[in-house]
């Protein structure tokens, strides 16, 4: 793809829609997000339509919950959401509260088996399907053994009451070791986690109807690892509304890809024109507020004239980033000034 600028893509975005904001979020997802997010919204909010671009390695179920709900309490029309790259785990909820999802070709969306930390571990979490799992295969195994250990004595000419007592003495001395193992306070609690989802799931899907039938239970139960690879054709599975990127889009990120190619943990940023940049500028300034630049100082919230397009906060670091196609790093500074290097 030939080189664009973030001004220049940013003003690509507007071109081929202007009723909408541009979001992007590159964030693990948590409540101090939803804090930052909404305050970013509340600030700068000037449509009823959205266009978020978020990348995540996942999170809090809770936060990403709060943020499903600031969305869809402050965009009213519509939501967009562009899955970039990653968009695992708590990602994904925040995705079944969006209208429609645009993935690209390097997106992928991820299981929602909620995470539990180990209480016996520091900073391990195992999935609450894993002790469920782990119930189904030794439930199955005992069934297969008991089965086959009946059909197999019945062949030895005894009767089928000895048949199933020896069977089953020998099944149950095999199982109970393993059911020993399993703590029902843990199953309990694991279960629970399980529901919290379904729960946020049902909720969130209620605004924009994206999931098909059965697909929340299925994101729940039946992928085999949390982080399953749910690309683009496998999302249009599961959900209504699923596209490719818009050319406006897919510009965008290419540009922006060291910010969205990978989670960075920047705060929110909300994507503005020069001349939307110099209006909220001169806003904080008649007022006499003071903008946070996200690099933990403060500035005037008076935006470079010669910035050009370009968002208002820092995203990434200044480095080049392998994995971009052309090896280069892209840089956004906290006065809108986009290069690369």
């Amino acid at each position: 793809m030939p080189e664009t600028s973030i001004p220049d893509a940013v003003a690509g975005l507007y071109a081929a829609d202007p009723n909408r904001d541009y979001i992007v979020v590159s964030h693990a997802v948590s409540r101090h997000l939803h804090y930052k997010l909404s305050s970013l919204i509340a600030s700068k909010q000037r449509n009823k339509a959205c266009t978020m671009f978020l990348t995540t390695y996942g999170g809090d179920p809770n936060g990403g919950y709060r943020i499903g709900r600031c969305l869809r309490h402050h965009y009213t029309q519509n939501i967009r959401l562009v899955v970039p790259s990653f968009c695992k785990s708590a990602g994904t909820l925040v995705a079944i509260a969006a209208d429609e999802l645009g993935i690209g070709d390097f997106g992928e969306l991820g299981p929602l088996d909620i995470q539990v930390r180990k209480a016996s571990e520091l900073e391990e979490s195992s999935s609450g399907l894993d002790i469920m799992q782990a119930l189904q295969a030794v439930t199955l195994h005992t069934q297969v053994t008991f089965h086959r250990m009946l059909v197999e004595s019945r062949g030895l000419g005894l009767s089928t009451k000895l048949c199933s007592e020896f069977a089953g003495q020998v099944v149950s001395g095999m199982a109970a070791p393993l059911f020993s193992q399993i703590d029902p306070i843990r199953l309990g609690e694991m279960q629970r986690a399980m529901r919290v989802a379904f729960e946020y799931g049902s909720r969130l899907d209620k605004y924009g109807q994206n999931l098909k039938d059965g697909a929340l239970v299925q994101l729940i139960n039946n992928y085999p690892a949390h982080g399953f690879v749910i690309d683009r054709k496998e999302a249009s599975e599961l959900f209504e509304r699923v596209s490719h990127l818009t050319d406006a889009e897919k510009t965008f990120c290419y540009a922006a890809w060291e910010s969205l190619g990978s989670q960075t943990d920047i705060d929110p940023v909300m994507v503005e024109t020069a001349q939307q940049s110099n209006q909220t500028g001169t806003n904080h300034e008649n007022s006499g507020a003071k903008v946070d630049d996200g690099l933990g100082t403060e500035a005037t919230g008076k935006a470079d004239p010669k910035a050009g397009a370009g968002v208002s906060q820092r995203g990434g670091n200044g480095k080049k980033d392998a994995s971009r196609p052309d090896g280069q790093g892209v840089r956004v500074r906290a006065d809108g000034v986009a290069g690369t290097e």
